[in-house]
């Protein structure tokens, strides 16, 4: 292929600039605790046709031509994110809770689909001039999918990542995004074959369930063959990350060959990547970062290059999508919630969080408009739902999961520090402590050990810089009980940097107060935020220097305006 000299002056012109001016807004959207893709889309909408393509419309031209290499990188970014939102995705967690979200994850899919179909069906402000079985199944589609990678983010963010019903979110959002690819294929497969009756789409969602369940034993069962061997004879950590990607793209292949279009196949090669055993946290990481530094900023401004909110943005069709995205989760998780004896703020925290539609929506947006499903009009309002919803969801959590004041996480550490454990792995620490917790408040120590392994089964706590917060709730705990142990090499607690745990805080609390758990597991995580704070606590010797250090760094925090150990 040959280039001339302004293809490739253009393309890496615009190239640079893309990721520079993602990468300011990104950490700028980070240091305000929202979600850099956010800020990326942003960044793609100051350089597009609303702001520069409007002041300096022939700049914007020869910079972002319509055509050309640039949008197969574009193209090949959209492949790597679907592959990292499937990785994101962990097969493990949702056999293993099962029943605990089957109600949340039923009714999250069902009442907001339903409720897109019939607003897009019955309501022409919200489905704009299009009115057909395929824009209307998108929109219950559309209203229905969740951003895994941006819930787990604002998870994160507001510090119930770790928690029980962060946990319920996290797992039931998986379901979600496998549900709606699924589906959004069967209607991308049914549209390409011309025949868009109810007939075809069933035929195409059989296709793409039978293709789905081929990946998902047939190949995972490879790879997870082929990795060890990967492992044991090429360079760590490039042979598992060459593996993992070509696999990818080659389902990504497969399923564009026969009709499905490749994000699926892309999508559920990250699943079985991210759900094979042989892969660990730091090599996922790893991927993550490629991704995150190049493909996805790419991916995320360009989407800002081909809308102009100036000429093609109706501000009411973008705000009725958003309160029937909202609306409908919501009563889904109070639906939910009834059935599962959640209360009532855990529903609405968990309706909230599966609200963001995020980065999901505006990909099966882009797939939409290609298809000519919906228009640029709808499109761009797709486009200002994602990020309203993802904008939205960190606040109004903090908001609803306001902790109580009463709880003093000092006082509950007060007397429960063991200093320089000597245990070889992490479930004879979690057992050391159990005994600990029996001396001192009479539970058994056996069921609290169970209890706290069987929860690490589920979702590993490892929240990195060397911390871990095993936890877990149980029948007979009446107050809320915190242990600190300190293990001077540190134990495997799968955390996410791939760093062993040095500093592990246990928790039990009562089985039916979510809000404690919440509010301590936030706490801890705020403190154990300052890597100076964990060294101080790894060398403390005894209790009365590990109080010391907590009051210290709580005082320190106030006055920073983070709140107190002690009292939000």
């Amino acid at each position: 292929m040959h280039l001339s000299s302004n293809e490739i002056l253009t393309l890496l012109l615009s190239i640079s600039i893309m990721l520079i001016i993602a990468k300011i807004f990104s950490e700028l959207f980070i240091r305000f605790k929202m979600p850099a893709v956010i800020g990326q889309i942003i960044a793609g909408i100051l350089l597009g046709p609303t702001c520069t393509g409007s002041i300096a419309p022939n700049f914007f031209t020869w910079l972002f031509p319509s055509t050309g290499l640039l949008n197969g990188i574009i193209f090949l970014g959209l492949i790597f994110i679907m592959v990292k939102v499937g990785i994101e995705v962990e097969l493990s967690s949702i056999y293993k809770q099962g029943r605990s979200i089957a109600a949340v994850s039923f009714f999250s899919i069902l009442i907001p689909f339903v409720a897109g179909f019939i607003a897009s069906w019955y309501i022409p402000a919200f489905s704009g001039t299009y009115k057909s079985l395929p824009s209307s199944i998108f929109f219950a589609i559309v209203t229905s999918i969740t951003a895994l990678p941006v819930i787990a983010k604002i998870l994160l963010d507001v510090k119930i990542f770790h928690s029980d019903l962060g946990m319920i979110i996290l797992t039931s959002a998986m379901v979600n995004d496998i549900t709606g690819w699924i589906l959004f294929s069967s209607l991308i497969k049914a549209v390409e074959t011309g025949s868009i009756a109810i007939i075809s789409i069933i035929t195409s969602l059989g296709l793409t369930l039978l293709i789905t369940i081929i990946i998902l034993t047939i190949f995972r069962y490879v790879l997870n063959e082929l990795l060890p061997i990967v492992q044991a004879r090429t360079e760590w950590p490039g042979g598992v990350i060459t593996l993992g990607l070509v696999l990818s793209m080659f389902l990504a292949s497969l399923t564009e060959a026969i009709g499905i279009h490749a994000f699926l196949g892309a999508f559920m090669g990250g699943i079985i990547l991210g759900d094979s055993p042989h892969l660990n946290a730091h090599t996922k990481e790893i991927i993550n970062q490629f991704i995150d530094n190049f493909f996805s900023p790419l991916f995320f401004v360009s989407i800002g290059l081909g809308i102009n909110l100036i000429t093609q943005l109706s501000l009411i069709q973008a705000c009725m999508i958003t309160l029937v995205v909202f609306i409908s989760n919501i009563i889904a998780s109070l639906i939910a919630g009834k059935i599962s004896n959640n209360t009532f703020i855990d529903s609405l925290a968990i309706g909230v969080g599966m609200s963001t539609s995020g980065t999901m929506g505006i990909i099966v947006g882009i797939f939409a408009l290609q298809y000519g499903i919906i228009n640029t009009t709808t499109y761009s309002s797709i486009v200002v739902m994602a990020v309203a919803t993802s904008l939205l969801a960190g606040p109004l959590l903090k908001l609803i999961l306001k902790p109580k004041e009463e709880v003093s996480l000092i006082e509950l550490l007060d007397n429960n520090f063991i200093p320089e454990c000597t245990c070889t792995n992490r479930n004879e620490l979690i057992q050391k402590v159990s005994q600990h917790i029996q001396k001192r408040y009479g539970y058994d120590a056996n069921k609290v050990a169970h209890a706290i392994i069987e929860r690490e089964q589920l979702m590993s706590t490892g929240i990195g810089q060397y911390v871990a917060i095993p936890h877990a709730r149980i029948p007979e705990c009446k107050k809320p009980v915190v242990i600190c142990a300190t293990h001077p090499q540190g134990l495997d607690f799968d955390a996410p940097d791939g760093k062993p745990s040095k500093v592990i805080v246990m928790v039990i609390t009562p089985q039916h107060d979510n809000d404690v758990q919440i509010f301590i597991i936030s706490k801890i995580a705020q403190l154990c935020s300052n890597p100076n704070v964990v060294l101080q606590i790894l060398n403390a010797k005894n209790n009365n220097e590990f109080v010391a250090i907590l009051k210290t760094t709580s005082h320190i925090m106030e006055m920073e305006g983070y709140g107190t150990a002690g009292h939000n």
